[in-house]
């Protein structure tokens, strides 16, 4: 059988994540996709007033198909896996670029690995515009901390994906924001030097599956007068090279094709 791609573009994410939540958009950005915005809102009742995007980096959709069990906690907590197509090239800054400009890379200007500040408008520029309250929660170095940097938005740099759940579990309890976009990259720097399939890598994805289910257990008990949208959201996927590690940038199905979860917790 030939190699197929997946149909739906990155760029309708801003438009899922801002139609749910009852958000406009600039023309600018890509719209969301219908059926999906439908299904998210008529679960919750209305629309979403907090949002928790969780970013699991360079989890392609192969790696579900070959290891479905380790998303079985991201199953727990959405309802809806829809198959996307990453940007080419397929890398960080460049996807998570699309993400949240709703562009495409030619539209926001990155189009290779580099990481310069966005100057176009993100999704959480448009956020801050109308009085909500952002934050990151990444990485160290992590490219959300150089692409979307400068906005009126707090930002928090953690270690390793533990200590990012910790933080997270921390803004929870705190109550004060309404969007909380998380970035983690550890199953990206462990297939990396290991490969994709890895027992390293394996275990940085359980470990991401695993946070977002006690995410939303949180959100359950801490937000529970709230809408609250929850996505597990990658940006490309990785393949195995001859030397035996990962790698991604190119137009190879692995490195293209990923899988995002929708859910939703709250009033229905």
């Amino acid at each position: 059988m030939a190699d197929h791609y997946n149909t739906y573009k990155l760029s309708s994410f801003a438009g899922i994540a801002a139609e749910v939540m009852g958000v406009e958009l600039p023309e600018t950005f890509a719209p969301a996709i219908p059926w999906i915005t439908s299904i998210l809102k008529a679960r919750l009742g209305g629309k979403a007033d907090r949002a928790l995007l969780y970013h699991a980096d360079a989890v392609g959709q192969h790696i579900w198909q070959q290891y479905t069990s380790l998303f079985a906690p991201v199953y727990a907590e959405t309802s809806l896996a829809v198959p996307f197509i990453s940007t080419v090239e397929s890398v960080t800054p460049v996807a998570h670029a699309s993400m949240y400009t709703g562009l495409e890379p030619e539209g926001h200007g990155i189009q290779t690995y580099v990481r310069p500040k966005l100057e176009c408008a993100t999704l959480f520029d448009v956020f801050i515009a109308l009085g909500l309250r952002p934050a990151i929660i990444a990485g160290e170095d992590s490219t959300f901390l150089h692409i979307f940097a400068g906005r009126d938005m707090d930002y928090y740099e953690e270690p390793n994906a533990i200590a990012i759940q910790e933080k997270a579990k921390e803004l929870i309890k705190e109550d004060k924001y309404d969007v909380i976009s998380i970035h983690t990259f550890d199953y990206d720097s462990a297939a990396h030097h290991y490969g994709p399939d890895s027992k390293e890598g394996l275990h940085a994805i359980a470990t991401a599956a695993h946070g977002l289910y006690d995410l939303t257990a949180l959100i359950r008990s801490e937000w529970k007068d709230h809408r609250t949208l929850l996505t597990y959201s990658p940006d490309h996927g990785q393949h195995l090279t001859m030397g035996g590690g990962g790698a991604h940038g190119s137009k190879m199905v692995e490195d293209m094709n990923i899988l995002h979860f929708f859910g939703t917790v709250g009033k229905e």
